[in-house]
């Protein structure tokens, strides 16, 4: 099977990193404290990642029927090799993080479990939620979301890859349309009949984190298919537009923060980082220059960065401890930024370590597996 070279948009392997810098910026905010809400809007950059997904991979998906099951189980393979190595090396860190979070508190005298602990439930049950996570179902499970919160966003992008890799091939994107409009039905459902975890943990498991997936890559993949036509709508006046809307998202979602219908802006947030993904193709980087190399570094590590990085907050928080009592904004900054740069060091140290003597090695074996099936779609 051959195919074409396709461009690399540098400026979004750079918005990449951007995106998963935001997402840690959440998490070092929601768990400190439950002020400074524009930051703890930074949820949606997740939308962002089911976007660019499906923008990214539209060439690596099946587009034409002939052979379209073997051509979706390559596809497949590969999302495999892709998601398991780093995903499971993140989830063995944070079991061993919590583990040393657990013999910290009872040194201390607290004996309730730090959250996403399996200490005290029965083995059986402890099996369950462990093959739960290590198969990347976490969305149908919450206990399996708490070992590593962010993995849950990978779990829904998984069974999206899954469930798309054979329509993409349906003619006009017809299949894609009507994924998406599953994606949009399956999030209204989540978001109504799901409130009560909703409001404590968010709109990350079961319909409502399955359906942002389905709706964010199946756009991400309408727009990368119908770039050529879309061109035309790139200036500077729409990209200033898309910047507006995306801010904008982060001061809507802080002003509709304890109201019930405050996740309704992730009915929004796809089309609105599709359409800024959109002016950021107009972007051209020379490769070789030093802003190239710095975007290629963001988009390389960008996947690390978010992987591990909740596991090390949370056993931060725990071990170093939290600063005590109200934040005053210079105490809060300080904080925040110290967290934020340590823990985005040590991820990135991390995810080199992980790269290097895991994820290598298993995809060298996954790109010759792949290889040899690919070769069977040949003509």
């Amino acid at each position: 099977m051959t195919t074409t070279a396709q461009p690399r948009f540098l400026v979004l392997d750079g918005m990449r990193g951007v995106a998963a810098l935001g997402v840690l910026a959440f998490h070092v905010t929601v768990s400190a404290t439950q002020d400074f809400q524009q930051l703890a809007s930074f949820y949606l950059f997740v939308d962002f990642f089911f976007v660019l997904s499906g923008f990214v991979l539209w060439p690596s998906m099946p587009h034409r029927g002939k052979q379209l099951g073997r051509a979706s189980g390559v596809f497949i393979l590969k999302r495999v090799f892709r998601f398991w190595p780093l995903a499971v090396t993140s989830l063995i860190t944070a079991l061993i993080a919590l583990n040393w979070e657990r013999d910290v508190l009872v040194s201390r005298d607290q004996f309730n479990p730090p959250y996403g602990s399996l200490v005290g439930l029965p083995a059986d049950e402890r099996t369950h939620i462990l093959l739960i996570a290590f198969l990347l179902l976490q969305v149908l499970l919450a206990a399996a979301i708490a070992i590593n919160v962010p993995l849950w966003s990978l779990s829904a992008e998984w069974i999206a890859n899954v469930v798309y890799a054979p329509l993409t091939a349906i003619k006009w994107g017809l299949g894609i349309l009507a994924a998406i409009a599953a994606g949009y039905f399956m999030l209204w459902y989540g978001l109504t009949s799901d409130a009560s975890f909703i409001e404590y943990s968010g709109p990350i498991r079961g319909f409502e984190a399955v359906g942002r997936a389905f709706l964010g890559f199946g756009i991400g993949l309408l727009l990368r298919k119908y770039l050529p036509q879309l061109a035309r709508f790139r200036n500077w006046w729409l990209f200033a537009l898309s910047i507006a809307l995306v801010v904008s998202m982060f001061f809507i979602e802080d002003a509709w923060h304890w109201d019930s219908y405050r996740y309704n802006i992730t009915y929004f947030a796809a089309p609105i980082f599709a359409f800024l993904i959109l002016q950021l193709t107009k972007f051209e980087v020379t490769p070789g220059t030093r802003k190239a190399k710095v975007m290629a570094f963001m988009g390389a590590y960008s996947f690390g960065v978010y992987v591990f990085h909740q596991p090390l907050i949370q056993w931060t928080n725990i071990v170093l401890g939290t600063p005590s009592g109200p934040y005053p904004p210079g105490k809060w900054v300080v904080f925040f930024l110290t967290e934020s740069v340590a823990i985005t060091i040590v991820s990135i140290l991390f995810t080199l370590i992980a790269r290097t003597l895991v994820e290598k090695p298993v995809q060298r074996i996954g790109r010759s597996l792949t290889g040899k099936v690919a070769s069977r779609l040949e003509p």
